[in-house]
């Protein structure tokens, strides 16, 4: 057994928890309970990082999306169903902010919204509507550098304008509704992956 938390591939991964397992098996069988509940522990443990490592990486949702070694190769791209509209809105108090894909930001000038079309609230000053989006698939980290900056470039050079929406995990791209089927080709054609 290893100390500390199991590192590495997906494989050695797995191949902590069926070792933890069968240890703890053993422990059990020569009641050596201290050894069992130790062992019990770094299965939970090696369950808890191969159930992280899926979810971190959106193992389940994407194919073939993995870290960006050249532009575009790994990313996967998801368009969002929903029309969107961005707003200047007077005050935030009309909007749920628990409904998805619903973006705030504010300073000292402005209260803006990125919202679906459906939930616009009244009190909206200003309003752009017809906005589509597609989500950078998976969780950035911080540390990447120039994963907006080909985007924006590829859609720029196909005249398409963006407006891009950063979260804590990822990055969000909208273009028009009527540019987004052309802007997802652009992106195909360069190396992305739409899922």
């Amino acid at each position: 057994m290893l100390l500390g938390l199991p590192s590495g591939s997906r494989v050695n991964l797995v191949l902590n928890l069926i070792g933890a397992c069968l240890l703890a098996v053993d422990a059990l069988a020569n009641r050596r309970w201290a050894f069992f509940a130790l062992e019990c522990v770094w299965a939970i443990v090696a369950l808890y990082a191969i159930i992280r490592s899926y979810l971190k990486s959106d193992s389940f949702t994407t194919k073939n999306c993995s870290s960006a070694t050249r532009q575009g190769q790994g990313i996967c791209i998801r368009p969002i169903e929903a029309e969107l509209t961005v707003c200047k809105v007077a005050d935030y108090t009309e909007i749920d902010l628990n409904s998805p894909f619903v973006f705030t930001g504010r300073t000292d000038q402005e209260a803006s919204l990125v919202c679906p079309a459906d939930m616009v609230p009244s009190q909206t000053l200003e309003r752009s509507d017809g906005w589509r989006a597609f989500r950078i698939q998976g969780i950035l980290d911080f540390s990447l550098i120039g994963i907006l900056a080909p985007i924006a470039t590829i859609l720029a050079n196909k005249g398409i304008g963006i407006f891009a929406v950063s979260t804590y995990n990822t990055d969000y791209v909208l273009t028009k509704a009527e540019d987004f089927p052309a802007a997802l080709n652009a992106l195909d054609k360069s190396g992305y992956t739409i899922i």
